[in-house]
């Protein structure tokens, strides 16, 4: 009997590992019935493959913009903590969030420099600021 429960375990293991490749093999068509596991396996192997998933929980969008900051043209009012993930990884990927926190604006403008602002539609006080300080500053330094 024993012996009989272990060749059915390893087949529900057989069974499970080929739907879960079926569902990374589908050009990730079939993310939306895929579980949270599947989701997050498709996007640590391609981070695009987030578009794919209508509404992907906090840590499988982390996990796609972890594997590509870009992936977070893909997510609807992402998270702060998202936000700052894209942007940490590079700062020009704030011009992807359409509402982004004063955080990750701020975080944009100080991994990718004062010039990130102009991907920012509405930048917050606090970058415009640091944007006119870094333009007089070059226009003092000017020759």
């Amino acid at each position: 009997m024993d012996e009989r429960r272990l060749v059915m375990k390893e087949i529900r293991k057989i069974v499970r590992q080929v739907l879960s490749e079926s569902f990374l093999n589908e050009n990730n068509e079939n993310l939306n019935n895929a579980t949270e596991e599947e989701q997050l396996a498709a996007v640590q192997k391609d981070g695009y493959a987030i578009k794919y998933i209508d509404n992907p929980s906090e840590a499988v969008q982390m996990a796609a913009v972890k594997y590509s900051c870009d992936a977070i043209y893909y997510i609807k009012n992402p998270s702060d903590a998202v936000q700052l993930a894209a942007v940490q990884r590079h700062g020009y990927a704030i011009k992807y969030i359409d509402n982004p926190s004063e955080a990750a604006q701020l975080l944009a403008v100080k991994n990718s420099g004062p010039d990130a602002i102009e991907f920012i539609k509405n930048p917050s006080e606090a970058v415009v600021k640091i944007k006119a300080k870094a333009d007089l500053s070059r226009w003092m330094t000017e020759d």
